[in-house]
């Protein structure tokens, strides 16, 4: 078919001539030949959601965190019901063994017991410990004994997680010696999220390891600082090797 005069290039359907206008409502919707001036406008980009690169690391790290505190709490409760050793029994080569003090913790069992063992493993180190918690969460089973120590004033927590070791923490298994650094409030405030676990130490002074968490690929550990009177203390969390939160109590 040949083009006609009122459409001389063969536009065809659509064509307008110059200054005639958009074409009639009836036509709109059709969109004319590429190129022409009333050709359907392309289709706007789609905007793309904005990923989360940090969300992950966000949740995985305060997991670690929350369960840190959990097993700090368990563990400062259960404290308040050590006793001293009344047996004084000791293993081969004079190391505690897991019946010393009648089944109760030491410092050397605490060390020898690492995240990712089993209950039954735990247990074999320890001697008897009690239940303190067992619940399930989103399919996932989580367990926490409480481990009454051999000094007076001390116990350890275990938290398990799906039948393995995620978490654990002490107060009071170092001894008197433990009790007694040189935390001040001037030292606490000089302390900074983000440090090292070096560099907060070097500011810190001498502080006992209280806690170890190993969750979803993240590690963290809690030490306890405390006053030169044993009256005032910090707590610092660290994840990943970083400090993550301080708190601290009584520190002038």
């Amino acid at each position: 078919m040949g083009t006609s005069a009122q459409d001389p290039a063969g536009h065809g359907q659509g064509w307008r001539r110059p200054g005639q206008g958009p074409p009639a409502a009836s036509e709109q919707g059709q969109p004319g030949p590429p190129g022409s001036p009333y050709a359907a406008p392309p289709p706007p980009p789609r905007k793309r959601g904005k990923g989360c690169l940090t969300c992950g690391i966000a949740a995985a790290v305060g997991a670690v965190l929350v369960l840190v505190v959990i097993v700090v709490l368990v563990v400062s409760v259960g404290g308040s019901d050590g006793g001293k050793d009344e047996s004084g029994g000791s293993g081969p080569s004079g190391t505690p063994s897991a019946s010393a003090g009648k089944g109760r913790i030491t410092k050397e069992m605490y060390d020898r017991v690492r995240t990712g063992m089993t209950e039954r493993e735990v247990t074999a180190i320890t001697g008897p410990c009690e239940s303190s918690a067992e619940d399930e969460v989103a399919g996932v089973r989580g367990k926490v004994l409480t481990c009454r120590g051999a000094a007076a004033f001390s116990a350890a927590t275990f938290t398990f997680s799906d039948g393995r070791l995620a978490a654990k923490g002490q107060v009071g298994l170092g001894g008197d010696a433990a009790r007694k650094g040189s935390m001040t409030k001037e030292k606490y405030d000089r302390l900074r999220t983000g440090m090292s676990l070096a560099e907060a130490l070097a500011v810190a002074g001498a502080c006992e390891k209280d806690s170890d968490t190993d969750v979803a690929g993240s590690s963290a550990t809690g030490y306890t600082c405390t006053s030169a009177d044993g009256l005032g203390s910090a707590s610092l969390v660290f994840a990943d090797g970083k400090l993550a939160a301080k708190a601290q109590t009584g520190l002038e």
